[in-house]
């Protein structure tokens, strides 16, 4: 399955450089609705997703098909609230984990008037974690931090890959607002006996131009 999503992502990459006269670039900023898949039940974890996107058109007998890549600064991670059994604390963590990602989509968009198009996109993905910490939290007060989560035997890989997708609207041929997600497809825990795959929903808002 690696090797599939592989291949794709490299076809995709070759495509995108064949025709830069149908390349069109520009900038995304939303939201990162986050529940890692595994062996653990989180709650959702909000995080900042930032960075730039491209679209290239791809030549075909269809009109409408395009290549979508970008470069994003991804905030992931998860919360956990449970209470002590002996004297009923609250405690909670928080876990973030901030990637950067490179998406390679391949799309379709469907004019619906001159300034009004539906769009949607499908691919793989590639991140590398960048920086991440551990909060924990008791009554509502922080107590501990944990900043260097990478390089414990029981921390987190840096790299993740998998695949996503996106659906939206795009009006006047510059501004975009799109609904994704993207599911891990590699366990980025160390950890033998435990599994931790990142998952995350994403509503964003972007400006072509």
């Amino acid at each position: 399955m690696k090797k599939i999503f592989t291949i794709i992502y490299l076809l995709c990459m070759v495509s995108t450089f064949s025709y830069a006269q149908n390349f069109r670039y520009g900038f995304t900023g939303g939201v990162n609705l986050s529940k890692p898949m595994g062996d653990i039940e989180p709650q959702c974890q909000a995080g900042l997703l930032l960075g730039a996107k491209g679209e290239l058109g791809i030549p075909s007998a269809i009109k409408g098909f395009y290549t979508e890549f970008g470069l994003h600064l991804s905030a992931k991670g998860y919360k956990m609230f449970y209470a002590t059994p002996v004297n009923g604390d609250e405690r909670h963590y928080t876990e973030n984990l901030n990637y950067l990602v490179v998406p390679v989509h391949i799309g379709y968009k469907i004019e619906c008037s001159k300034s009004v198009s539906l769009f949607a996109n499908v691919g793989p993905y590639a991140g590398v974690a960048l920086w991440g910490k551990e909060k924990s939290y008791r009554n509502g007060k922080k107590f501990h931090t944990e900043s260097d989560i990478f390089s414990d035997k029981y921390g987190y890989k840096r790299f993740d890959w998998g695949c996503g997708f996106n659906v939206g609207v795009e009006y006047a041929k510059h501004f975009q607002l799109s609904f994704g997600a993207d599911w891990s497809l590699m366990n980025v825990s160390k950890a033998n006996d435990y599994t931790y795959k990142n998952r995350s929903f994403t509503f964003s808002l972007g400006y072509i131009l």
